[in-house]
């Protein structure tokens, strides 16, 4: 898949579609602060409590999401 852009996977839709937004929102994040200057990488262990940590969002970010695309839909 190499140039097609990113794909996501988890154990549920909902936690695909948070890495699915959540990876597009992190690579601008990163393209700038790479323009900064140095930056130094999560270590494996801050990686993993990261993702512990996101996964205990997933359900909030859901809400917003589709409370925002009911309020889409009725525009239309």
């Amino acid at each position: 898949m190499r140039g097609h852009g990113s794909a996501a996977v988890a154990a549920s839709l909902r936690l695909a579609v948070y890495r699915a937004i959540y990876t597009e929102v992190n690579a601008r994040l990163q393209a700038d602060a790479m323009r900064l200057g140095e930056w130094t990488a999560l270590t494996r262990e801050e990686g993993l409590a990261a993702a512990i940590t996101n996964a205990g969002q997933v359900d909030r970010a859901w809400g917003m999401w589709l409370l925002k695309a009911r309020e889409h839909s009725k525009v239309g």
